[in-house]
């Protein structure tokens, strides 16, 4: 998921002169649901002591900061040594965190008196009255706020997650859907939806929901694990490993996350290896015929004879810049073999680019990562402008992928030379790496 690289809520909340109960709770919100944001917050956290803040604003935004941050032992040391209203808001916010709801409810209820129109410290309070067991009361409590602030996402959510609670898992889609309906950024609700349409087996809507959140921060890495699961089950290797780094990335210590993606790795050669042999099964009789059976022109006949192609199999070893870079075949040749291959499912370079499949897959279980030399994208060799070009002709987009490309493959492109291939070569040793050798 793409995202912007500005902080802009961190940095427009933390200009305040003082943090107010909605502006926490929003902040909390941005920080969660953006790494960008989150790493904004931890910088300001970093300059707090420097601010030219009044000692008690600076007390409750350490207390802040901290509990958005995760670190909660920090937090709640600061929290107590806030006097305001808005002191019982982290305390209470803080205790349900640590799960002591008791504590909870009673703070939460203070702050929930103390500021009665600021409807997301009330969404805390049902959450917490939910979280204890209090069902009937928090359904009280949320009837009585949406009274006051209809149609509101967050309380729509807090009824979902009542639901849930409750057993009434399809009054809870509606009231996520709801949610969503009213503010579609509203990535609880999402996530939620989600789960519940992956349960049902609506992958589709699932996944659509999932890629709402995955990827927002860290709070949301179980969305990025649910997803590339779903992507597995449709053996989506490429999309499921790709999420698995990606909820690594989010959260390095997530154990289940390495696992998923371990196990991910090491299928990737019982994947290819059953697709190949369904593939091998369903063409073999076809890849068997002679070329000489087909009705080609008499220029592209002699040119397959003199490249010693006997067969469809042979053919499509081939790729395009092969057969052009040999001499008097030409582009009304090739059409016309690729209009032959067409009609038989088939295509110029198909059994390279099995071979590269199962070279990307032994890459990657032998432990590659976006980090690895392999996987690195073709650009960072700084290749020439004429070397580039090459590249892209053959399709090849990661170091790893040249690797598996010997000096024949590249001197047979249409215009790479000589010197573009000791261009190569020498860029490749710099990183101790090499072109395959040659059959």
């Amino acid at each position: 998921m793409a995202e912007d690289t500005r902080a802009s809520v961190i940095d427009s909340i933390s200009t305040q002169a003082a943090l107010d109960p909605e502006s926490i709770l929003k902040l909390r919100t941005a920080a969660r649901n953006s790494t960008v944001e989150r790493k904004a917050l931890q910088l300001k956290l970093a300059s707090l002591e420097g601010e030219n803040l009044a000692k008690d604003e600076k007390t409750l935004r350490l207390a802040v900061y901290n509990w958005v941050l995760g670190r909660i032992d920090e937090a709640e040391i600061a929290a107590k040594a806030v006097s305001s209203q808005t002191g019982k808001l982290i305390r209470g916010a803080i205790a349900l965190e640590r799960g002591n709801y008791e504590q909870a409810v009673s703070d939460l209820q203070a702050a929930a008196s103390a500021f009665p129109n600021v409807t997301k410290v009330t969404a805390e309070l049902v959450s917490a009255l939910r979280a204890s067991g209090k069902a009937d009361e928090a359904l009280t409590v949320l009837d009585k706020a949406e009274k006051q602030t209809p149609n509101d996402s967050d309380l729509n959510f807090q009824r979902g997650r009542i639901f849930e609670a409750t057993g009434r898992q399809q009054a809870a889609c509606e009231a996520y859907e709801k949610a969503l309906e009213l503010d579609p950024q509203n990535s609880q609700a999402a996530f939620r939806l989600a789960y519940y349409m992956d349960l049902r087996g609506e992958d589709a809507r699932a996944i659509e929901l999932y890629k709402r959140v995955a990827g927002q921060g860290s709070a949301f890495v179980n969305a990025m694990i649910n997803l590339a699961l779903l992507y597995e089950d449709r053996d989506d290797m490429d999309n499921a490993i790709a999420g698995f780094k990606e909820a690594l990335k989010a959260d390095p210590t997530n154990k289940r996350a390495a696992l998923y993606l371990r196990d991910a790795v090491e299928s990737l050669d019982m994947y290819y290896d059953e697709g190949q042999r369904k593939e091998t099964d369903r063409l073999e009789a076809v890849l068997r015929i002679p070329v000489n059976d087909f009705e080609l022109s008499v220029r592209s006949r002699n040119c397959l004879a003199k490249m010693n192609v006997k067969s469809l199999a042979d053919l499509v070893k081939k790729t395009e810049p092969e057969l052009l870079a040999y001499k008097n075949f030409g582009e009304t040749s090739l059409r016309e073999i690729k209009q032959l291959l067409e009609s038989k499912g088939l295509r110029l370079g198909m059994h390279k680019e099995e071979e590269q499949k199962r070279a990307r897959a032994q890459r990657l279980r032998l432990g590659g990562t976006e980090n690895t030399t392999f996987s690195k994208p073709i650009t960072d060799l700084e290749l020439s402008v004429r070397a580039r070009k090459c590249m892209q002709r053959l399709n090849i987009e990661t170091i790893g992928d040249l690797c598996e490309r010997s000096e024949a493959d590249l001197l047979a492109t249409k215009n790479f030379g000589q010197t573009s291939l000791n261009e190569v070569k020498i860029k490749l040793t710099e990183i101790g790496l090499g072109l395959k050798a040659s059959d």
